[in-house]
């Protein structure tokens, strides 16, 4: 029975245990093929399905090491290149692509800290910029108000996050727009820019001034100084009211100031009343690039400022003066604070080596030597030499003879390429090679022996000082030395020494960017033959070889220096407005220029207002109380050309047909317009997958005559417009527009992506109207280069 029991046992248990070893050996190669599905997923690039795999592999073989280290280390990699990504777009402001990375990290692995942080950030940084958008809005209304309420606006986003750069960009145009809020540059109004005719000869000064503020509502406030029998002469016509007192004043030695829109203080040009009513305005400048103590002494001959000061440890210039110095100060520092122009110096050093070496023939011992034999422990004698004849007290010894076949051929370049990048006037320095060392002995007179060890460099050094032009041409100072070890020197005291062959070149060239020079002729060419010969057969034409050995030694070697200079950073030739611009006089440093107007208006209102009000004029020793006043008029401005027919008007595009990418450029909207212009809104189209906006700043167009402006910009990024609207408020000689030609509007864009792309004016809307319309759009394509 137990035989029995045991035969159906046995069949069971093997079943078993193929069935498992079948089924382990399915789960091996299940996992093997997951394993290397996930592999080839995550090389194509398909992240979720190829961890997939790689976990399923792991389910399958729980117990393989390299499955379970894989799948951890695949799934880091990914996820820290999906974060890195995530902080990227972050920064660059691709809020929604950041959302989208960090999300993909929470699939992966739900409780990761950076993902659910970055997303916290997100949410911040969306709301900070609706209240960036908000405090926008506010600014734009331009009242005391509103700007601080800005401010308000702002002060939490910077308190959460102070680098928010659109918080910050904005809180300074906020700040700087509440300064002149609350510090106006007193102007007058818009009104005395009228034209008015005055006739007056040997008349009160203060006559005079009462007739212009009854016509004009000017306000005149006297200093005490001012003496009451001051009398002056003056004859204009047709000339603003604010040039014509500006002429009377000065020519009298007499200042103004202007209180506000329509009140004027007169008082003595002396220097004691100047240094009373003249405004002196504090300004720091930080210097980025230029020299504190150069800056300083320029201001100091130029602008004859005296109260300044300098930190040469923050490079800053703190000055203390009147507010037509400080402008002037300002456009000095702008033209001397420049960065330094740097070049890159791709240079190539070749060394050609070539050596021959023969050595052929037989050497013959050159002697023999004969010497005495000693006889077993016996000294040598005197006497002994008299058996020196005898062949067995005498030995002899010869050198051996060598045979000498030997030839030896060598080629070799020697090549360093070193690329230096060097600021302008500064030197550079490559040496290549090694530093041999040089024992010196010293010994005194008490026996005392000292050695000092001393360097030599041996090898190549390179010296270079380039001096970059504005022409993008580079001089360059170079100078060239190649030096190697010729032979060792042993002194006779057993000290060591070299001997040096050096080989050098110093010039200066003058190369354009781009621009390559060989500088090649360093040739150093031997040429040596050694020759060991037995006297008279050596000299045999053929069978000399057999009694003789000679050596021919050749040796030459060359070096070859290229080099190219390639500007990285050039000097940027200023623009005229920026290199010339008046400086007032000896006496009003930064003053304006003493000059009339001449008004806009309509045909005939001047001469009409002048024959209505003109009164005789005076003569000499009459008093002015008998003299009726001339009473000036202002005649209102009317539209130049509208008599003429519609005025024409061009605009055209000036940048760059070509640029690549990474790289910076501006694109210029050039004006010209036969019509005086007050306004003009504007609307830009861009490609946003190709260029990028950078800056937006407003052109000279509408400043002509020292105008104020209302310049207001927004850009879309996402739809690639521009919206732009500019605003004269009134020039001098000119309150109800300019006319001529000039720059509108400044884009700067960054190139972001190879392609073609164009810039595009869709909208222009001049303001007066025009009365014939215009071609648009104004285009203007760029290709952009890899």
């Amino acid at each position: 029975m137990p035989t029995c029991v045991r035969s159906h046992i046995l069949p069971r248990a093997v079943v078993r245990l193929l069935a498992l070893t079948l089924v382990v050996l399915l789960t091996g190669c299940a996992g093997k093929q997951a394993f290397r599905q996930g592999n080839q997923l995550l090389a194509e690039g398909k992240v979720e399905q190829g961890l997939a795999s790689l976990e399923e592999a792991v389910k399958l073989e729980p117990k393989n090491a390299e499955y379970r280290i894989a799948l951890a280390t695949r799934r880091t990699s990914v996820i820290q290149r999906l974060i890195s990504s995530g902080e990227a777009a972050r920064r660059q402001g691709h809020l929604t692509e950041a959302e989208k990375l960090y999300r993909q990290v929470q699939t992966l692995e739900p409780e990761h800290v950076m993902a659910r942080q970055g997303l916290a950030a997100l949410v911040l940084e969306r709301r900070h910029r609706l209240a960036v958008a908000d405090a926008q809005a506010l600014s734009d209304k331009a009242t005391v108000a509103d700007l601080n309420a800005a401010l308000e606006k702002l002060r939490p986003v910077l308190s959460e996050n102070p680098g928010q750069k659109q918080a910050r960009n904005l809180r300074a145009r906020v700040q700087e727009a509440l300064a002149m809020q609350l510090r106006p540059e007193p102007k007058l109004a818009a009104m005395f820019k009228k034209p008015i005719s005055l006739e007056f000869r040997d008349a009160p000064l203060k006559s005079i001034l009462e007739v212009i503020a009854k016509v004009s509502g000017l306000n005149f406030f006297y200093d005490k100084d001012i003496r009451p029998d001051l009398k002056a002469t003056i004859f204009a016509k047709n000339t603003t009211i604010e040039d014509a007192l500006r002429v009377l004043l000065l020519t009298n030695q007499i200042e103004q100031k202007v209180l506000n829109e329509n009140s004027v203080l007169i008082y003595p040009g002396t220097p004691q009343k100047l240094k009373e009513y003249q405004t002196l305005v504090v300004r720091s400048f930080y210097l980025t690039n230029a020299d504190v103590k150069a800056v300083s002494n320029t201001i100091k001959t130029i602008v004859k400022s005296k109260d300044l000061v300098i930190d040469e440890r923050l490079g800053i210039i703190i000055m203390r003066d009147t507010p037509q110095a400080i402008r002037m100060a300002e456009r000095i520092v702008a033209l001397q604070d420049l960065s330094d122009p740097e070049v890159m110096l791709e240079v190539e050093i070749l060394e050609i080596k070539r050596s021959r070496l023969m050595e052929l023939g037989v050497q013959w011992p050159s002697q023999v030597t004969l010497s005495p034999l000693q006889m077993g422990d016996k000294k040598l004698m005197l006497d002994d030499l008299r058996y020196l004849t005898m062949l067995e007290s005498t030995s002899a010894s010869i050198g051996n003879i060598l045979l000498n076949a030997r030839k030896e051929d060598q080629d070799a370049n020697i090549l360093a390429n070193p690329r230096i990048r060097v600021r302008n006037k500064d030197k550079a320095k490559v040496q290549i090679g090694d530093r041999v060392p040089v024992i010196t002995t010293t010994s005194t007179s008490t026996g005392f022996v000292s050695e000092s060890v001393s360097y030599v460099d041996v090898g190549l050094k390179l010296e270079v000082e380039p001096v970059i032009y504005l022409d993008d041409e580079v001089a360059i100072k170079v100078n060239l030395e190649v030096s190697n070890l010729v032979r060792e020197i042993v002194s006779k005291s057993g000290t060591l020494s070299y001997q040096i062959g050096t080989r050098g070149a110093n010039t200066v060239l003058r190369l354009k960017d781009g621009e390559t020079q060989i500088l090649a002729g360093l040739i150093n060419d031997e040429d040596r033959t050694t020759a060991n010969k037995v006297p008279a057969l050596g000299e045999l034409p053929i069978a000399g070889r057999l009694f003789g050995s000679q050596k021919d030694d050749t040796q030459r070697s060359e070096i070859l220096l290229s080099i190219t200079p390639r500007v990285v950073r050039s000097i940027e030739r200023p623009d005229m407005l920026s290199a010339e611009f008046e400086s007032g006089t000896e006496a009003g440093m930064g003053a304006p220029t003493l000059k009339l107007s001449t008004p806009q208006e309509t045909p005939g209102s001047a001469d009409e207002a002048t024959s209505r009000h003109r009164a005789p004029a005076q003569t000499l020793g009459q008093p002015a109380a008998s003299t009726p006043a001339a009473a000036p008029v202002a005649a209102v401005p009317g539209q130049e050309g509208n008599a003429a027919g519609p005025a024409t008007l061009a605009l055209t595009w000036q940048a760059p047909r070509q640029v690549k990418v990474g790289e910076q450029f501006s694109a210029v909207l050039q004006l010209t317009s036969q019509q005086a212009l007050r306004a003009m809104p504007l609307l830009v189209a861009f490609d946003p997958q190709v260029l990028q906006v950078a800056n937006v700043q407003e052109g000279d167009f509408f400043k002509q005559g020292n105008a104020q402006t209302n310049f207001s910009q927004r850009v879309d990024p996402a739809q690639g417009k521009l919206f732009i609207a500019l605003v004269r408020q009134g020039g001098a000689g000119d309150a109800g527009g300019i006319n001529g030609a000039g720059g509108l509007v400044t884009l700067t864009f960054k190139a972001i992506k190879p392609g073609n792309a164009k810039v595009q004016l869709l909208s222009a809307n001049p303001e007066p109207a025009l009365g014939a319309l215009m071609r648009l759009p104004v285009e203007h394509s760029i290709r952009v280069l890899p």
